[in-house]
């Protein structure tokens, strides 16, 4: 463990900071061609809504604390606290996936392969408070090593059990044991075996009032992502009731499914970004509110380029690629796919002023933005899916991310005037009095 120990190059923390985040958005795509390439129509809807139930249940098992903790600068929690915590979300979350389960009345293959990858996201958000307390010390090349060997070593073991035995569930168990053993052999041995993350044994002050602090904190963060989970899940629960009950063709979640993969692709290329959050922090923290902003600036018109080249990439080869990957024919599903990666594009850049107002701690406001989202996509979702089918789907996607975008830009302006304004002033009264 002495090399893990050595503090490591800027190159090297962003080489696998972004071997890890590359690593992350691949899992859902390479897995996704796994199953549409080994198993049938039935079994690839059963293995897609699975995957996106998991997803809205990792909200709950997370919390949403990841964020507030890399930017946990001035040590308001340590890290056994946001453990412990961690793990009450996270048996929140189980007993929730399972209500989900019956309320919905899955039964058979689908509710084990649904509580099969519950499971695994546990173990993924256990993994991530190990990983948030990396980044908080200025290790995320560690956090990108355990990140991506766990998922490298889970992809494979699924994907040959799949191939051998053409058994969802079997492969579903298989992707949770490599995830819980990859935990241990490198979260848990980075976590033990470096000097700067070891904290000082010391007795938490006023008993468990902490965790209603961090309960007061993080709520507004876990609201608003289990909503905006709720709001890009509306679209593929409409298609997965529609297919229940025989109104759309089976394989249609699954296509769904797949030309909603590179809506994630922007946002791939933002978390490249990550280690700015924390720099943000920084100098927010010591009152250099230009500072802070051009940061920002720096993020977003860098995205800005980035999701032009995409979406030029996605017209001249998105729907030929994604059909030679998945082995499906979505030559019908260009225009989807355009308007979904439009969607994903305002998802991002509404996403990077979400964190910037998380760093300002105004996140409490963000639930609104969240909230008249959610509700439009309700509406919107059941209207136009059911009378366009996945077009509509995109569409009601796509204008509900442009809502978000706009409520949110709105709201970071009016609040950051008002803190950098009193920064200024606070400023002005620490000159005064050093006179």
């Amino acid at each position: 463990m002495k090399k893990v120990n050595e503090r490591p190059s800027e190159r090297s923390i962003y080489i696998w900071n972004i071997t890890g985040s590359i690593a992350n958005a691949l899992l859902s795509v390479v897995a996704l061609m796994i199953v549409t390439r080994i198993l049938d129509d039935r079994q690839a809807d059963i293995f897609s809504i699975a995957w996106t139930i998991s997803q809205l249940m990792a909200t709950v098992g997370t919390f949403q604390i990841r964020m507030y903790q890399a930017t946990d600068v001035t040590g308001v929690f340590r890290f056994r606290q946001y453990l412990i915590y961690r793990m009450i979300t996270i048996g929140i979350m189980m007993i929730s996936s399972y209500a989900y389960v019956m309320i919905r009345g899955y039964s058979g293959e689908k509710a084990v392969v649904v509580l099969l990858m519950c499971i695994f996201r546990a173990v993924d958000s256990l993994a991530d408070v190990y990983e948030g307390w990396f980044q908080q010390k200025e290790r995320l090349d560690l956090s990108g090593k355990a990140l991506t060997y766990r998922i490298v070593v889970a992809v494979l073991g699924f994907g040959v059990v799949l191939f051998t035995t053409r058994n969802l569930i079997l492969s579903g168990a298989v992707l949770v044991v490599v995830y819980v053993v990859c935990f241990f052999v490198y979260d848990i041995r980075y976590h033990y075996g470096v000097e700067a993350f070891r904290e000082t044994a010391k007795k938490d002050k006023a008993g468990l009032s902490w965790v209603v602090k961090m309960t007061i904190e993080g709520f507004p963060l876990f609201i608003n992502a289990f909503l905006m989970m709720s709001i890009m899940n509306a679209p593929k629960m409409v298609l997965d009731v529609a297919i229940e009950q025989g109104s759309l063709a089976q394989g249609l979640q699954t296509v769904f499914n797949i030309i909603f993969m590179p809506a994630s692709f922007l946002n791939l290329a933002y978390i490249v970004f990550r280690p700015l959050i924390t720099k943000m922090a920084i100098v927010w923290n010591i009152g250099k509110a230009k500072e802070f902003l051009k940061i920002l600036m720096k993020i977003m018109i860098s995205l800005f380029g980035i999701g032009i080249l995409l979406l030029i990439g996605s017209v001249l080869l998105g729907i030929p690629i994604l059909s030679i990957v998945y082995a499906v024919d979505l030559k019908d599903y260009k225009m989807e796919l355009l308007i979904i990666i439009v969607g994903g594009c305002m998802y991002t850049f509404a996403a990077v002023l979400d964190n910037a107002l998380v760093v300002i701690r105004k996140q409490y406001i963000l639930i609104l933005a969240y909230v008249f989202t959610y509700i439009y996509i309700k509406f919107a979702a059941e209207m136009m899916t059911g009378r366009w089918g996945i077009l509509g789907a995109s569409l009601s996607y796509a204008s509900a991310m442009a809502v978000f975008l706009i409520i949110t830009a709105v709201m970071f302006a009016f609040h950051f005037y008002k803190a950098s304004k009193k920064l200024k002033v606070l400023g002005e009264e620490e000159s005064g009095k050093a006179l």
